[in-house]
C-alpha cells in the first residue's frame, strides 16, 4: 500500500499541467545580409516579455522589468 501511495504521490509531483494566457503585442524584422531576425513583445499572464532570435532556429526570451519610484525593480505589466 505504501508503494501505490508513493507512485501516485510521485507521479502528481512531476505531472506538471499549467495553462497561460499569450497575447503579441508587437512583432518586427530586422533583415541582416545572411538571415532575418525576428524580435517580438508578448504578454503572458499579465507580464511583458520580448522574444528574440532567428526563426529557424531556437529563440530567447527574457521579462521586462520597471523602476519604480523607490529605486526597486518590478516586473512589467501588459496594461
Amino acid at each position: 500500500m505504501k508503494k501505490i501511495i508513493g507512485i501516485v504521490i510521485g507521479s502528481l509531483m512531476f505531472a506538471n499541467i499549467g495553462f497561460a494566457k499569450m497575447a503579441l503585442i508587437e512583432e518586427t524584422v530586422v533583415k541582416g545580409p545572411n538571415a532575418n531576425y525576428h524580435m517580438a513583445i508578448i504578454c503572458i499572464d499579465g507580464h511583458r516579455f520580448v522574444m528574440t532570435g532567428l526563426k529557424a532556429s531556437g529563440r530567447s526570451i527574457v521579462q521586462f522589468y520597471r523602476m519604480t519610484a523607490q529605486g526597486r525593480a518590478v516586473p512589467a505589466t501588459c496594461f
